[in-house]
């Protein structure tokens, strides 16, 4: 079990769960809006998610004259020649399957990554970024079955991709919180800090009522029933850690549980 644990760690301190979750994510939306996915643009999807996630925390430490504060940021400030080695490489790997994209699914992506370089280069001076980061998520890992898609999305549809975005939003927000102090000390900008800890807090309850009243709603419509149901066990995880926050805090655990969350879609995949 600890060499698991440990593995596990190590994913996650590589990003390696998320690129994992955004793939999960993208084909539990391709069954949903009946899309059959196409394997290189799922693929890409989740390089690419990678890319994004290990650059943004590259760039976090790349002004620090000392150790960093966060386990996340000390991995990758003790490891950050070996990354960017593996950016370029899985860069080259993305440009050479560019080619074998879905047309629909390039085209759209060109402007995404327009959106994402615009990102990278203004995050600094965001105010508020968790939004942006968790509305750049929602749209990359609808991307593949979006710019695919043959029928005509209902509102419960719209509903249900509005609980990924709460998902999304509530798991950076949650990460923020926990992070306060780390984030002070080494000069990172976050919600948390711009807000306070309190409000943040106040928020993420709040975006998590309004998943449940989503929830309630797609459920006595029999719409996605199965689906939102995932979302709101999602949202119920994230809200246990925040609630058990003195547990979950050492060793980074809330990070484990908080990114392991997007593996839940998993099952709606197969239901």
């Amino acid at each position: 079990m600890d060499i698991l644990i440990r593995f596990y760690r190590t994913c996650n301190l590589l990003n390696l769960d998320v690129a994992a979750g955004a793939v999960i994510s993208a084909l539990f939306f391709s069954k949903q809006f009946l899309v059959s996915p196409h394997a290189p643009d799922v693929i890409v999807l989740g390089l690419t998610v990678w890319i994004i996630y290990t650059v943004d925390r590259l760039l976090d430490i790349r002004n620090l004259t000392g150790t960093a504060a966060s386990e996340r940021h000390k991995f990758h400030q003790h490891n950050q020649r070996l990354l960017w080695t593996l950016l370029l490489c899985i860069g080259l790997i993305v440009i050479f399957l560019i080619f074998y994209l879905s047309v629909a699914v390039l085209c759209n992506g060109i402007y995404l990554s327009g959106a994402v370089l615009l990102y990278i280069l203004l995050q600094k001076y965001l105010k508020a970024k968790e939004i942006v980061v968790a509305m750049l998520y929602t749209a990359g890992v609808l991307l593949p079955t979006w710019s695919m898609i043959l029928v005509v999305i209902p509102l419960e549809g719209y509903l249900l991709i509005a609980q990924l975005f709460i998902v999304a939003l509530s798991n950076l927000l949650l990460f923020s919180w926990f992070e306060y102090e780390t984030d002070q000390q080494d000069g990172h900008s976050s919600i948390a800090i711009r807000w306070g800890k309190k409000t943040t807090a106040n928020f993420l309850l709040l975006l998590s009522a309004v998943n449940l009243f989503i929830t309630l709603y797609l459920a006595t419509q029999n719409s996605y029933f199965i689906p939102t149901i995932l979302f709101l066990l999602m949202t119920l995880v994230l809200i246990v850690i925040f609630k058990f926050h003195s547990y979950f805090n050492p060793n980074s655990r809330y990070r484990l549980l908080g990114d392991a969350v997007f593996f839940i879609p998993l099952a709606g995949i197969f239901l």
